[in-house]
């Protein structure tokens, strides 16, 4: 169950926060200068963008783990990732340095009540916590006390980077880490190459012989499709949720002539194998065995790969999917 911080985790949030403000750390790193901090209570690392180079938009995105860096580089890599697909690729926690409008009711009522007295553009500091599957929203206190341990970590990292003159090679797949040593008892900053891991993700097994052996002998219809599960930008917010969630919607396309052969807007208790293995399944029993089938990241590609394999059918990744793109694009806007 959600539990609202209090204000004093707030405070020593909104404090370290200000410090690392003051240090201005934008003027040394670029956004994809990644720092990375392992804490000794975490089984895998902490990665922390600074934004703000450019001029245009500051901030600092903390990502938990492998899988939340996966998503942070697909999306920063695919300058083609319509923006609807990015909510499903977004698992970080946001500190923003914005302007004041920018902030909901609740960030305002927390800033007055700790005594901060901000002032014009870039200067007003928030937090949201950005989740697949939620719409942006102000942080628990786990979050908060979790944050507020990373940013003290991500201070010191930052301040040995420049009052030391580390040298940390980011163009060639280094990072600045900031990591515990038992038995110095001491942390440490220092250059290292970057922490990443292959996301290995689950592979349901169709069990029932007799279907794969039907789907495995129904005609070729030398068709290529698209099949993928996305989010909607029309947030559900009701007294049962702990906070606002997006719709899921599974979509299947015809690559050829670019017509949408199925789409389903799923519930929020739906599993995503069963949709999308049963949403194939369909099409197969319906139209025939496609020559091919686009999917646009191993995450789906995963969902499909037994059933492919077991009736033979080709799998392939494919980052832009144009005709469940402009689909998706179209229908948030027509909800809108």
């Amino acid at each position: 169950m959600r539990k609202e911080a209090n204000l004093e985790q707030w405070k020593e949030l909104y404090e370290v926060t200000i410090k690392i403000k003051a240090l201005k750390p934008w003027k040394y790193f670029w956004d994809m200068d990644i720092i990375t901090i392992i804490l000794p209570n975490l089984d895998e690392p902490i990665y922390c963008s600074i934004m703000g180079r450019g001029g245009e938009f500051y901030g600092i995105g903390t990502y938990f783990g492998f899988e939340a860096i996966d998503g942070f580089y697909r999306i920063s890599s695919s300058d083609k990732l319509p923006v609807e697909q990015m909510p499903r690729y977004q698992n970080l926690l946001m500190c923003t340095f914005g302007s004041r409008d920018e902030l909901i009711k609740k960030q305002l009522e927390i800033i007055k009540e700790l005594g901060y007295k901000f002032r014009g553009k870039d200067n007003w500091i928030y937090f949201n916590s950005h989740e697949p599957g939620y719409t942006p929203y102000i942080l628990d206190s786990e979050e908060v006390v979790l944050l507020t341990e990373v940013f003290k970590n991500l201070f010191m990292a930052i301040k040995a980077y420049i009052e030391n003159d580390l040298k940390v090679d980011f163009n060639n797949g280094e990072t600045l880490l900031r990591r515990y040593d038992e038995k110095d008892k001491l942390w440490y900053n220092h250059n290292a190459p970057m922490l990443v891991s292959q996301i290995q993700y689950p592979v349901p097994v169709l069990q029932d012989e007799l279907l794969i052996t039907k789907l495995s002998k129904e005609k070729c219809n030398n068709g290529k499709i698209e099949i993928d599960l996305l989010y909607l930008n029309t947030p559900i917010n009701n007294k049962s949720l702990e906070r606002p969630i997006l719709p899921r919607m599974i979509v299947l396309s015809d690559c050829l002539n670019g017509s949408i052969i199925d789409y389903s807007i799923l519930n929020q208790e739906d599993d995503d194998a069963y949709e999308i293995i049963g949403c194939l399944i369909n099409y197969i029993t319906q139209l025939g065995r496609p020559k091919t089938i686009f999917v646009r990241d191993e995450y789906i590609q995963s969902l499909l790969t037994d059933l492919c394999k077991k009736t033979k059918l080709k799998l392939e990744v494919k980052n832009n999917l144009d005709f469940i793109d402009e689909f998706i694009g179209s229908f948030n806007r027509f909800r809108i």
